[in-house]
């Protein structure tokens, strides 16, 4: 590949928020390395990259694994002269407070959000430090980090530990021609529900109903992120009124906690007492499975 190339990798980035980067990077030029456990999805991430005239290619990465970072990080060095971004894009959800949460989900959570960004970091920093033009690296935190919500504890804590370390790899990186980026978006749609697991019914509820209600969508995150990384911003958090959130997080932290804790407790109170979910709990204890086929339909 020619010297003059920007070359990334985007993990995650078979659907969602990391495809968003993929097709956003591939349209600005760059060729994108499409990083992922699921093959297939992935597949369809780059034929879209291709229809709109990109390039990229399909890189098989479980980022759990430092031995397949450092595998991922062989392949690629044998063609690519040079490493110019790292998006640390995946990552699962967890719904559940601190004490409900089994200590196997905690495991699970931590080792897929925190450690996969951590391998990442730990397996492409110095190839990205010998890049002569300069490079970069987008971590994907979530509002979560700040916003500390009780029903989000384990998830809540991934990503305020991968806020941490981009703001530590920032001041490391700062005089090294690396740039480093986080992006803190509030809920927006995407697949991360697929996988995720909740000790509490409720909670997936709500949870639901922010996704719902949410005006941010993948493209908008990822298009804020890589805005944010041209500008060599640190903090990106998106939208505006999350931006709000965070400046009064600084300023009164514990005033801001006692809000989000009487909304978070108010809206699953809701919730629990809505007719909807009573209905729904009554039929699931008369007949099982019922009150999962009500929310279906309740859904379509």
């Amino acid at each position: 590949m020619s010297d003059q190339q920007r070359l990334a990798i985007v993990t995650g980035a078979a659907s969602g928020l990391g495809r968003a980067f993929a097709l956003q990077l591939a349209a600005a030029g760059w060729h994108v390395a499409v990083c992922d456990i699921d093959l297939a999805q992935a597949d369809e991430t780059l034929s879209l990259i291709r229809q709109t005239g990109g390039c990229g290619q399909v890189e098989p990465l479980d980022v759990t694994r430092l031995e397949s970072w450092q595998e991922l990080r062989s392949r690629l060095q044998s063609d690519w002269t040079s490493l110019g971004l790292l998006v640390n894009n995946a990552g699962v959800g967890m719904a559940g407070e601190v004490g409900a949460t089994s200590i196997e989900d905690w495991r699970w959570i931590v080792e897929l959000n925190l450690w996969g960004t951590i391998y990442g970091c730990h397996a492409m920093l110095e190839w990205l430090q010998a890049n002569p033009h300069g490079a970069h690296i987008i971590n994907v935190s979530s509002a979560a980090a700040f916003q500390s919500a009780p029903p989000t504890a384990a998830y809540n804590v991934t990503k305020g530990a991968i806020l941490s370390l981009s703001e530590t790899l920032y001041a490391q990186l700062r005089r090294r021609n690396v740039g480093v980026t986080v992006v803190c978006p509030s809920s927006f749609p995407t697949n991360i529900n697929k996988t995720l697991r909740v000790a509490g019914p409720h909670w997936r509820e709500l949870l639901e109903s922010l996704e719902q209600q949410a005006g941010l969508t993948a493209d908008d995150v990822a298009a804020s992120a890589l805005r944010g990384m041209r500008r060599k911003w640190l903090y990106v958090v998106v939208p505006g009124s999350v931006r709000i959130q965070w400046y009064l997080k600084r300023l009164t932290p514990q005033w801001f906690l006692d809000g989000v804790a009487r909304a978070v407790y108010r809206s699953a109170e809701a919730i629990l007492s809505s007719p909807a979910h009573q209905l729904s709990r009554n039929m699931e204890s008369e007949a099982p499975g019922a009150g999962t086929v009500l929310k279906r339909i309740e859904r379509n």
